[in-house]
């Protein structure tokens, strides 16, 4: 990873942050629902206790802890799936403004200025830090162990709060947030529909989502996406250090015979193969390659959709407005009306 990164800098009181504006974020008991206060164990550490049942949630490395391991061995490997992804491709300057541009392509970012933004499944939070340059206040969530690499890439930034917390159990009051995003994560959940309702919930009315999906391909391109499906079969029980050295191997293979041709035809001005898989990686460097074959060789769920499923899903939800554009998958825009259906 090219740099040093800078060193965590936040205040010990996370949510200070939160309440800095006047714009508060109340976090809630995943148990019971009650409202959280700050507390300190016997130890000295930091913890947040529920006033209603009384749990207790520890406060690790000034991130607050709602989840610690998934209850089923599918989510299990799920969640240490991404923990391991990020921890290892952690660097989010290889994707930078390029990949930023690509995910949030149409959204109009001046009107984040006084947003509070759910980034639902923050990976290493590349793109919590790209959007706190618009937003007030940017909360990144994720249920692996990337929230600790989010934290330390969003350390220099006192907007930004991190929690490890389930998608299908947020810790916040509902109407929380001005906008919502969900990129890459949805499709490889068991329950889709429940998470994706669970973060409209936390949407003020008039709120904003935008989320982006697998697209189900077709054809020859379909042929390839079935191939790589069966493949899954198998490395998705894999040990993630062996999948990961053979997605090295794959990597170099794709990028020597399929994104260096790519380059060349780009550069003589061809542009027919701009539509042909992988050629976003053309404007990538390699390491983001190698990144999507692990991920996309490692998680247990994969789901794909074709645009009218997407369109289905978000209105199935109570969106209004939606709105559905390719990038190389599927991006999703909806609103939440006053009274969801």
């Amino acid at each position: 990873m090219g740099g040093k990164q800078a060193e965590p800098s936040k205040p010990t009181d996370f949510t200070s942050c939160m309440l800095k504006s006047g714009q508060q974020v109340v976090l809630r008991c995943t148990s019971c629902g009650s409202e959280l206060a700050a507390g300190t164990t016997n130890a000295g550490t930091g913890e947040l206790v529920c006033g209603g049942c009384g749990r207790r949630i520890p406060v690790i490395d000034r991130i607050p802890r709602f989840v610690r391991q998934a209850a089923d061995p599918t989510a299990r490997r799920t969640q240490a799936s991404f923990g391991y992804e990020w921890t290892h491709f952690n660097d989010w300057r290889q994707s930078g403004e390029r990949n930023f541009n690509d995910y949030f392509q149409g959204v109009d970012l001046p009107s984040l200025r006084d947003a509070v933004v759910l980034d639902a499944g923050c990976g290493m939070g590349r793109h919590a830090r790209h959007v706190a340059q618009y937003a007030r206040i940017v909360i990144a969530v994720d249920f692996s162990k990337a929230i600790d690499q989010a934290f330390r890439n969003i350390a220099d930034l006192q907007n930004v709060e991190c929690i490890q917390a389930d998608l299908l159990a947020l810790p916040f009051d509902d109407e929380s947030f001005d906008y919502a995003y969900s990129l890459g994560v949805l499709h490889h959940l068991d329950e889709t529909e429940r998470a994706l309702g669970n973060i409209i919930r936390k949407l003020k009315p008039g709120g904003r989502l935008r989320i982006y999906l697998y697209w189900r391909r077709h054809g020859w391109k379909g042929q390839l996406l079935k191939a790589a499906t069966a493949a899954r079969r198998l490395t998705t029980k894999m040990p993630f250090g062996i999948l990961r050295f053979g997605c090295l191997i794959l990597s170099a293979v794709l990028h020597a015979a399929v994104i260096v041709p790519y380059r060349i035809l780009s550069a003589i001005g061809i542009s027919r193969h701009k539509e042909w898989p992988l050629f976003i990686y053309s404007k990538y460097p390699f390491r983001i390659l190698y990144n999507d074959q692990f991920d996309r060789f490692s998680a247990p769920i994969e789901k794909r959709y074709d645009a009218d499923e997407v369109r289905q899903l978000l209105e199935s939800a109570g969106l209004t407005n939606v709105e559905v554009r390719p990038c190389f998958g599927w991006l999703a825009d909806g609103t939440k009306p006053a009274t969801v259906r």
